[in-house]
């Protein structure tokens, strides 16, 4: 399991993840499978658009709560969502999911 603790690193890892096509690394890192590969072929489309690191440059994982969200219903990243769970390190990847 990868542990983060700064979001950057978090948007970092992701993207270079999906840029490169490396679903191990991704599964490797997400508490939960990976969704449908179309769902990680749109996070790629998404990231190759306007990169993750950019897009979410300046922000921090909350330090007020144990659940955090990039993306999801509509927002930046359509609606895949990347849901993070804080761990006794940091944070991790709980799952990377898209609703319809």
């Amino acid at each position: 399991m990868r542990i983060f603790t700064r979001l950057a690193e978090a948007t970092h890892f992701l993207a270079q993840a999906v840029e490169t096509k490396n679903n191990e690394a991704l599964a490797s890192a997400s508490r939960t499978a990976l969704p449908p590969s179309w769902v990680i072929d749109r996070l790629r489309e998404r990231n190759d658009a306007t990169p993750l690191v950019e897009l979410y440059a300046g922000r921090e994982f909350p330090l007020d709560q144990d659940e955090f969200k990039l993306g999801g219903h509509a927002k930046e990243l359509g609606h895949i969502h990347i849901d993070f769970v804080r761990s006794a390190g940091g944070w991790e990847v709980e799952q990377i999911w898209m609703c319809r």
